[in-house]
């Protein structure tokens, strides 16, 4: 619900109504609000409250507003006072604080009691002992702005048990991979382009799913030290697969997401067949009835879903598969394929 508004300041009265609404509120135009206004906010619930306007916000409003029942985005505000963030932590729903330039280690040791996803895109730095802070927070938390981070900040970060986004980030040492990888949630790290051996060896000891769609190249030994442990791994960005990471990448057990590639030979799709989990290959159009057959013997679930032709030969070859999506055109081809 977008309300009647003006350019700045909320008045008492329209916050009052407001309150009683039932569901999300977008309050972006205002650019100032009253501790009167923060209370009576504080009050609605059933849906996210946006004051993106804001510039500032009191210790005295945080408070208010940390009762609502509802995510809360507060992404105009590019600094928060220690006071404030203190009031934040009470809040237990999803917070955005995506403009945020800077972020005190006090005002991180608050936020890490909060319980909610939490957002801190706009971060270009965070200090060790903040990092540190935010790994005991209670959640799931984007950092999608900084493209460094130190092994020590790694380490402070790996304690956090939700998902952890850095894509921001552009190259890792093998250091502060070995730290990251001893973090139990989600790990998104889409923002890396290449990944030097040593890196993949330290990132496959992870044990969550590990978001790596920004590489585009990987090597054989790469391959190999990514698929030692992780449970999921996305590799998105690859457009093809080498016969020797196809078969690296075979021994890893779990979720393998390869929707980047378009084709598959006789000897990649065999390799592949042989991955003990779920085969994500939604990149493909076509499917040759070589690669069909190979594919139709891969034991776990396999997704075809980008598929936009397929012969009766390789229809034939993938009717007996178990575990198997398709897009619902080739689905009615794959059953009419073969007469019982």
């Amino acid at each position: 619900m977008t309300p009647p508004i003006d350019d700045y300041d909320l008045p008492v009265e329209t916050a009052q109504s407001l309150a009683q609404h039932k569901g999300d509120l977008s309050l972006n135009a205002y650019t100032s609000l009253s501790a009167q206004a923060a209370a009576l906010l504080g009050k609605h619930k059933g849906g996210t409250l946006w004051l993106n306007g804001l510039g500032s916000l009191s210790a005295e409003a945080a408070e208010s507003l940390a009762a609502h029942e509802g995510a809360l985005s507060l992404d105009g505000l590019v600094a928060l006072p220690d006071e404030a963030a203190a009031k934040l932590a009470t809040f237990a729903h999803g917070l955005s604080l995506d403009r945020l330039a800077s972020l005190s280690d006090r005002a991180a040791e608050s936020l890490a009691t909060h319980d909610g996803s939490l957002w801190l895109n706009g971060l270009t730095t965070l200090s060790d002992r903040a990092a540190a802070a935010l790994g005991r927070h209670n959640g799931s938390i984007w950092l999608n702005g900084l493209t460094t981070i130190s092994a020590e900040a790694a380490a402070g970060l790996a304690h956090l048990r939700g998902l952890l986004s850095l894509d921001g980030i552009r190259s890792l040492t093998a250091d502060a991979a070995a730290a990251l990888a001893r973090q139990t949630g989600d790990l998104s790290l889409n923002g890396l382009e290449s990944l030097p051996d040593d890196v993949a060896a330290a990132l496959g000891h992870h044990r969550g799913m590990l978001r790596l769609s920004g590489v585009t190249e990987l090597s054989e030994a790469a391959a190999r030290g990514l698929a030692q442990r992780s449970r999921a791994l996305a590799l998105n960005g690859l457009a093809a697969v080498p016969d020797a990471v196809a078969e690296a990448l075979a021994r890893h057990e779990g979720l393998l997401y390869l929707n980047g590639v378009k084709s598959l030979s006789h000897a990649q799709a065999a390799h592949l067949a042989r991955h003990a989990g779920d085969l994500y290959l939604d990149g493909l159009v076509s499917l040759p009835d070589d690669v069909a057959r190979e594919l139709a013997r891969h034991t776990g679930w396999l997704y075809l879903d980008g598929l936009t032709s397929l012969s009766p030969e390789a229809a034939a070859a993938l009717r007996s598969k178990s575990g198997l999506t398709l897009p619902e055109r080739i689905t009615s081809s794959i059953a009419g394929s073969v007469t019982p």
